[in-house]
């Protein structure tokens, strides 16, 4: 490491990725959307001769072990804050010649069912200021822009990296079946907004003439208590649609399940990158979006209140040849840029500005 510091480039960069996973000790890889945004920013890297590899750990003891078990690691990116303080102190402590970056994924809205986590960032932003191998970093503008405007304390923006290659695509043409298949998937957070995206599947399915099959994720419920009854109710006694309960599974499968879709709608109330919509958009599956995803077509986000605009732009999406290869493209211009912004950081010392 100490090599790398007076000499910096990608090339002599050793990656380590630790995300939380509470099973690690029984399956390493978790397909939380943290594991799952590991593992593509691993492959991205990895592509671009990166040294990169991604664990799942549940205590800061793991990270330890992982580091140990790889002395040529220079940095280390921990995703999301959740290491206690005291815990990070002491990894800075005894790995001094490896950096590492605490990266938050959510905007403050999530953040607010995670009140340790908001305090954590707060005491992380403090503590880079007096450690040489300590950087703060967010995958979103607006969370960097708030936490340097209010509490003065640098924040790195690095965005989630998605490998969008995919052996075949869904053939991109117009729905006119008498079935419909929408999905909505994702943890069953409140501010998912999945009850307004079912909504508008249903009118988008009425005014078709179409038979509906609505998906979502189930076994994921986060601070989301009564989401699932409510989508339960919606569907109650209505003979031509049905909500079908897809189990958690591996991203390995659950892409598999998200290139089945006709159409789907992830309209959340606050966000940052969302895998769902960038597997759909590799998959050759449109979807309606709110704003707060920022990187797919202008035209695929509504206000995630507006129901009736939701139905609007879905069948419109489903009508239309060209939908999604924009998504497509959208995701291919995102990656670029967050793939150049990676590489540039990795070709700095660590902890060096970055130019935004």
């Amino acid at each position: 490491m100490t090599q790398f510091y007076l000499d910096p480039h990608r090339s002599k960069a050793h990656v380590v990725i630790v995300y939380r996973n509470f099973m690690a000790a029984e399956n390493p890889q978790c397909h939380i959307g943290l594991g799952v945004g590991a593992l593509h920013t691993v492959r991205v890297l990895r592509k671009h001769h990166v040294d990169a590899r991604a664990y799942g750990v549940w205590t800061a003891d793991h990270i330890q072990e992982h580091l140990r078990r790889h002395p040529e690691t220079t940095h280390c990116v921990i995703e999301a804050p959740w290491v206690p303080l005291a815990d990070t102190q002491r990894l800075l402590g005894e790995f001094p010649d490896v950096h590492f970056l605490v990266r938050s994924h959510s905007q403050i809205g999530f953040l607010q069912v995670e009140a340790g986590a908001i305090t954590l960032l707060r005491e992380l932003l403090l503590l880079q200021d007096g450690v040489l191998n300590l950087t703060v970093a967010a995958n979103s503008h607006r969370l960097k822009n708030f936490v340097e405007r209010t509490y003065s304390g640098a924040c790195l923006y690095l965005p989630n990296l998605y490998d969008v290659e995919r052996p075949g695509r869904k053939r991109d043409v117009c729905h006119e079946h008498r079935s419909l298949r929408i999905g909505s998937f994702g943890a069953l957070r409140l501010l998912k907004n999945h009850t307004s995206a079912a909504a508008a599947a249903l009118m988008i399915a009425r005014a078709r003439g179409c038979d509906l099959e609505f998906s979502v994720s189930i076994e994921r419920e986060e601070n989301g208590r009564g989401v699932l009854d409510a989508l339960r109710a919606m569907f109650a006694n209505v003979p031509w649609a049905r909500l079908v309960e897809q189990p958690w599974m591996d991203w390995s499968q659950f892409r598999r399940v998200v290139e089945t879709m006709d159409l789907c709608i992830q309209v959340s109330h606050t966000e940052t990158f969302n895998f769902v919509t960038a597997d759909a958009a590799a998959a050759g599956v449109p979807s309606v979006v709110s704003p707060m995803i920022e990187w797919p077509p202008a035209y695929w986000q509504v206000d995630p209140d507006a129901i009736e605009d939701m139905a609007r732009v879905g069948s419109a999406l489903l009508s239309s040849t060209e939908g999604a290869d924009d998504g497509l493209r959208a995701l291919e211009h995102y990656v670029r840029g967050a793939t150049h912004r990676w590489l540039s950081y990795l070709d700095r010392q660590p902890g060096g500005l970055v130019q935004n």
